[in-house]
């Protein structure tokens, strides 16, 4: 089998948060994400899916790097992506891009479309004036945007518009990995759909590698070759889009799909849907993060946290109730 693209192992990323206690202030952690570990293959589709604040868009957010991880390790073509090397940071940052949730906010209001697409390219000094703008004009026609539209500036376009400038700014630098932060998310959803078929044919065109962020698991089960189910930090389950959808064994991914709504007034909707908050992440739970929670919490789950394991081939669960092995050590 292939060496990965990406593997992170046993990714912690703890935020410091003071909190106050008499008189002086103590300093507590917050677990966005409390050691995960996966891998994302070239030219897949990598789904992270979960309740927000289940730490998708942290994970996502550090292997960007714009977060640094508190513990374990995120390589790149076989690389440490947290390396001190001046030289191969600049590559990383050039090999791996992000396409952010909000495409309001995430595009500077006082840059042309040109410049915003084109700077990528001047930070990676890539090709004179004349090669950049051709690239930037190419950028725009693959997004579906027309080349009278590059002077203009971000208020002028609709959100859709927007997010497509969005991708063609990720595009830029010639990446081999795009993060995807909840692209399609704060768009109408007949939009999504041209946003969504619009990554998916520049996938093909670019040979492009997704890890695809989302709450959504409709969007998910559309894009996504394989999927990893988070949940208070941790990720539950992993495994291929039939056999997810197909053979949930996690109560939470269980209950993550009967809520899926059913666009038919004659079925009814799941009455069993999952009770209580998500516990904070600044006091997770001992044991299993989703034994307060869980409909068939054992003894077990409350003092011993599960490992992912593989019940089938492809398909990893993090679940006392299918590790038979675990069982064995605790009694």
């Amino acid at each position: 089998m292939s060496k990965p693209l990406l593997s992170v192992c046993d990714l912690k990323v703890y935020y410091p948060v003071k909190i106050k206690n008499g008189f002086f202030n103590k300093t507590a952690y917050l677990k966005a994400v409390d050691g995960i570990s996966f891998d994302v293959n070239e030219g897949e589709t990598f789904g992270i899916v979960g309740e927000s604040g289940c730490g998708k868009s942290t994970t996502g957010k550090t292997i960007v790097r714009l977060n640094t991880p508190t513990e374990g390790t995120i390589e790149f073509n076989g690389e440490d992506l947290f390396t001190k090397d001046k030289q191969k940071q600049k590559e990383f940052s050039k090999a791996i891009q992000i396409i952010f949730q909000d495409p309001y906010s995430s595009l500077d209001p006082r840059f042309t479309v040109t410049q915003i697409i084109e700077e990528p390219m001047l930070v990676h000094d890539m090709g004179n004036k004349q090669e950049r703008h051709e690239r930037v004009l190419a950028l725009m026609k693959d997004v579906g945007l027309r080349e009278d539209q590059c002077s203009k500036y971000p208020h002028e376009f609709s959100g859709g518009q927007r997010q497509r400038i969005g991708v063609a700014r990720a595009l830029a630098s010639n990446p081999k990995l795009i993060v995807c932060d909840e692209p399609v998310s704060a768009l109408d959803v007949s939009i999504q759909a041209q946003i969504l078929n619009l990554m998916d044919d520049l996938q093909k065109k670019h040979n492009l590698t997704y890890i695809f962020i989302s709450h959504n698991l409709s969007v998910v089960k559309h894009v996504c070759s394989r999927i990893a189910v988070m949940y208070l930090g941790n990720i539950v389950e992993v495994a291929d889009r039939n056999g997810l959808f197909d053979h949930p064994y996690h109560p939470y991914t269980l209950a993550l799909m009967k809520a899926i709504p059913i666009p038919d007034p004659q079925i009814q909707s799941a009455t069993d849907a999952l009770s209580g908050d998500v516990p904070s992440p600044l006091n997770p739970p001992n044991g299993c993060c989703f034994h307060t929670r869980c409909p068939r919490c054992m003894k077990i789950c409350s003092e011993v946290k599960p490992k992912l394991f593989e019940k089938e081939s492809g398909h990893f669960v993090a679940c006392h109730l299918f590790d038979e092995e675990s069982e064995k050590n605790y009694e």
